[in-house]
């Protein structure tokens, strides 16, 4: 069974508190990780310990085993733009320690079975990220049979869509080209080359995913998403892989997903300045990722976040050539 949550960071927080974390317990994450994870883990008073990744988005198992600490309770893995890790090593290493394993799926989205990885004890994901008309959503997955009582018992409120929520959304979903030309005359084009120039949305109270949200997930037809998805992102694989200046990241991506973003280094800044300018005045998102947590900007944070890359996979140019001076 799913639970939907407003957010996936708050079906995150309930996935460890069905798993029993309690203050000052700690959790081990990935260093390179979006700041807005932190905030349940804040919520909760869990103490975060944090292991280096590779250049490649795999896992660092030489900083992993050094920051690891007896009183650890759970590992969290992140599989970075829907490459996988090899789970084999986290699922041995979490027996040996009896520790728990939780997966963040955010940034793609599994549609071929709804059993969860029999070595992960509960995996979340974000809906918004790839599902169109949805104002909210973050689905909540464990392993074991799980009091849901929290959910219905009417303490958490439905997600309340806010106006500039909605208007965005409704102008995306029904008029994108008149919200693209009104974007591209009144707004400024977000600094993407500047580190953490994009903000999140902060919650302020914990939230169930909205009715609206909810039916329209349920109606969606993921097979049709995942087909235009894959698509578009072999089309920005081939761009990247013409262009010299672009640096791929070599990693098998899983087809039964659904994925968010192409992602790529760039060493240029110039290269890399101009196809974010390309992305805001054509209507395709192409920015930098992620927001990274105060205390986590150090430079080897900084010498990836400086060159990679995301294309986002809901469009992509149709033209054998793109052309971004």
């Amino acid at each position: 069974m799913d639970l939907f949550f407003s957010h996936g960071r708050i079906a995150f927080k309930y996935g460890l508190i069905q798993l029993g974390f309690d203050k000052k317990d700690k959790i081990m994450l990935p260093e390179y990780i979006c700041d807005i994870l932190l905030d349940p883990l804040k919520d909760l008073g869990i103490k975060p310990i944090f292991y280096q990744i590779n250049k490649d988005f795999t896992t660092n198992w030489k900083s992993l085993k050094k920051k690891y600490v007896n009183s650890v309770k759970a590992i969290v893995i992140v599989n970075y733009f829907g490459f996988e890790e090899e789970k084999f090593f986290f699922n041995y290493f979490c027996k040996k320690k009896k520790i728990f394993l939780i997966e963040d799926n955010c940034h793609s989205l599994k549609i071929k079975s709804k059993k969860i990885n029999n070595s992960s004890d509960f995996t979340f994901f974000s809906i918004q990220k790839l599902v169109k008309k949805t104002y909210s959503g973050g689905i909540l997955r464990m392993k074991k049979k799980f009091s849901n009582s929290f959910y219905h018992n009417k303490k958490l409120k439905k997600y309340n869509v806010g106006f500039k929520v909605f208007l965005n959304n409704f102008l995306e979903n029904n008029f994108l080209r008149f919200k693209r030309f009104l974007k591209f005359k009144f707004l400024n084009m977000p600094n993407f080359s500047k580190l953490n120039s994009i903000k999140n949305e902060r919650i302020i109270e914990d939230c169930i995913i909205d009715d609206y949200s909810k039916l329209t997930f349920e109606k969606t037809d993921l097979k049709k998403i995942r087909q235009k998805r894959l698509k578009n992102y072999f089309i920005w694989e081939k761009f990247c892989k013409k262009n010299k200046s672009i640096e791929i990241i070599k990693r098998k991506f899983n087809k039964d997903n659904i994925p968010w973003v192409y992602p790529a280094y760039i060493n240029d800044p110039k290269i890399r300045k101009k196809l974010f300018k390309y992305g805001w005045k054509n209507g395709y998102s192409i920015t930098s990722w992620p927001s990274l947590p105060r205390q986590l900007v150090n430079n080897r944070n900084k010498n990836i976040w400086k060159k990679l890359v995301c294309f986002n996979t809901d469009r992509a140019p149709t033209n054998k050539s793109i052309d971004f001076d």
